[in-house]
């Protein structure tokens, strides 16, 4: 009787040492739907236009709006951290690069897809929007075979790898270099696809990507790519590319981060000239939730938590719908 009553103890003593465990900052962050800010990013070129001129589209001109799209991309972005030492009075030069292990990956990309894709869908629904998965887009042979043989097009280079280098002494007695590859890694076992959409900054994101710049130098072959070719070859009347970007904030440590949670949709160009014109496709809208990185898994606590993910697609995804279905003004 004396042991079942130790026994009884830990138990009770475990339990309340796990409830009173603090919630993680991104769990704490997002735990509020409405208090969830998001960013509109895109370029402004285009949006005014009365003829379909412009990479980015007048949603004013898409007549009518869509109302079957393919979320044809969901996958994890971890673009690497790296950091340098010593210099030119140092007389010595190291440097190091990590980022996410693949396993660990594809773990926190398939949490996040388990908790968010119910709230995406529900979300898109109240604007009278079908938001559909590959295996609800993907209906017969032949749209298979083009979705998984599709070649997207872009004109700006993909960065598959970062590098950190150093030279140390007045006459550049040494020189340091680490390099790493990017992640990106789709939820396993759905049939997404990770396309293309911009270049992350190494160690920690931009607020923004395009509103300054635009799409990455007047980008219409990624326009035309994804929001003509591939919704013509799909039978949708637009589609979504989204991302979350995670980061392993010390090499050795087990402690990650999420930085940023994209959400982008193109469609076909509702005021085109013929099969040779090339502004065929557009960029219709992007909503972007970007954060100091706020940790969702630590090493200290043995904590992970995917909790509000779903709070974060959905402040996404109803940005998104009032700006290209109600036409908020932005």
């Amino acid at each position: 009787m004396k042991n079942l009553i130790i026994t009884i103890s830990v138990c009770a003593l475990f339990t309340i040492s796990l409830s009173a465990q603090k919630a993680l900052p991104f769990t704490s962050k997002t735990a509020n739907k409405d208090k969830i800010k998001i960013s509109y990013d895109f370029p402004t070129e285009g949006r005014n236009s009365k003829n379909g001129s412009g990479y980015s589209a007048n949603v004013e001109l898409l007549n009518p709006k869509p109302k079957k799209v393919a979320l044809v991309s969901f996958y994890l972005y971890d673009p690497a951290m790296g950091k340098s030492s010593g210099g030119a009075y140092a007389g010595y030069a190291s440097t190091s690069c990590w980022r996410t292990p693949d396993s660990k990956g594809q773990e926190h990309i398939d949490g996040f897809y388990a908790e968010s894709i119910d709230a995406m869908k529900a979300e898109f629904q109240k604007y009278g929007v079908e938001l559909l998965t590959p295996e609800e887009f993907l209906d017969t042979d032949e749209k298979a075979d083009f979705y998984y043989g599709f070649n997207q097009e872009t004109a700006k280079k993909e960065k598959s790898d970062v590098t950190v280098r150093k030279a140390a002494g007045t006459t550049i007695t040494s020189v340091a270099e680490s390099s790493v590859s990017t992640l990106k890694v789709s939820p396993s076992g759905k049939g997404f696809r990770a396309f293309f959409v911009a270049n992350e900054n190494m160690n920690e994101s931009a607020t923004l990507i395009f509103k300054s710049a635009g799409l990455m130098g007047a980008n219409r072959k990624m326009t035309s790519s994804l929001g003509y070719e591939l919704c013509e070859g799909l039978e949708v009347d637009a589609v979504i590319v989204c991302y979350v970007v995670t980061r392993k904030l010390k090499m050795n440590k087990d402690n990650y981060a999420v930085n940023a949670v994209c959400m982008y949709m193109f469609g076909p160009n509702p005021v085109i000239e013929g099969e040779d014109d090339k502004n065929r496709g557009q960029f219709y809208c992007a909503t972007r939730f970007f954060t100091k990185p706020l940790l969702f898994e630590s090493d200290k606590t043995k904590q992970v938590s995917y909790d509000n993910m779903d709070n974060v697609f959905a402040a996404l995804s109803g940005g998104v719908c009032n700006g290209v279905v109600n036409k908020k003004k932005l």
